[in-house]
């Protein structure tokens, strides 16, 4: 069996109210991360990702998990947002989530918070951005590392809170040890280059050793609410 260290955070960056929300939930079963930026203004934003983490923790919370379970409670947190707008009008939510089960996870998506996978000196997996930016990026009109400086980088295509079931990104990944696995809104991101988060790995021995050195770079950059998961696999 792999063991999982974890570590998180929820930083304010310049904004007065936090609209990202993150949760860490273990079973018996597995074990379930989840990281939601809100968007959609008037701090409606904040409302939209809290429900998509209630969701998720509801839907999840006592169960094996498989990949149509964690796309049905992604597609549930969809419309429970969408009836919150009567409420909290336009507001919205990206979500990642990663099902970690024994030497394998189940990692699906919407929007632009991040999830990465390393191994050694390479990142084996990103997500994609559901973005304008990444359209540009797969169509060859931007450079990858482009994004974090492109006006489109905000633009999404894709966030929770439509009339309609989203399209989710999903990829199934294979854990070895050693393996570190983040989960990151994009005011995180945006402030931290890849080639750091694999030398910081490299230097540091935990999950909360690794966030740590990463947030020194990452938050004091950050313009926008910054949050993370990191988990390290032993």
């Amino acid at each position: 069996m792999m063991n999982i260290s974890l570590a998180s955070y929820s930083g304010l960056g310049k904004r007065k109210n936090n609209e990202d929300a993150c949760t860490v939930l273990e079973n018996d079963r597995g074990l379930l991360a989840v990281v939601a930026d809100g968007l959609g203004g008037q701090d409606n934003g904040e409302f939209a990702s809290q429900q998509a983490i209630s969701t998720l923790r509801e839907e999840l919370g006592s169960r094996d998990v498989d990949p149509e379970a964690l796309e049905a409670a992604i597609t549930k947190a969809n419309a429970d947002i969408f009836t919150l707008q009567e409420k909290h009008p336009g507001a919205q939510t990206t979500i990642s989530a990663v099902w970690i089960k024994g030497n394998s996870a189940i990692a699906m998506h919407v929007g632009d918070t991040r999830i990465y996978q390393f191994r050694g000196d390479s990142v084996i997996y990103q997500s994609i951005d559901h973005t304008i930016a990444q359209l540009a990026v797969m169509s060859g009109d931007l450079k990858p590392e482009e994004i974090r400086t492109s006006k489109e980088r905000n633009r999404l295509f894709r966030a929770l809170g439509d009339s309609e079931p989203p399209k989710v990104g999903s990829k199934l990944l294979e854990l070895e040890k050693g393996d570190r696995l983040l989960l990151c809104s994009d005011g995180f991101w945006e402030g931290i280059l890849e080639k750091d988060m694999i030398r910081l790995a490299k230097s540091t021995e935990s999950a909360q050793g690794w966030l740590n050195e990463m947030r020194r770079i990452a938050e004091p950059l950050a313009s926008d609410n910054n949050t993370a998961i990191a988990l390290l696999v032993s």
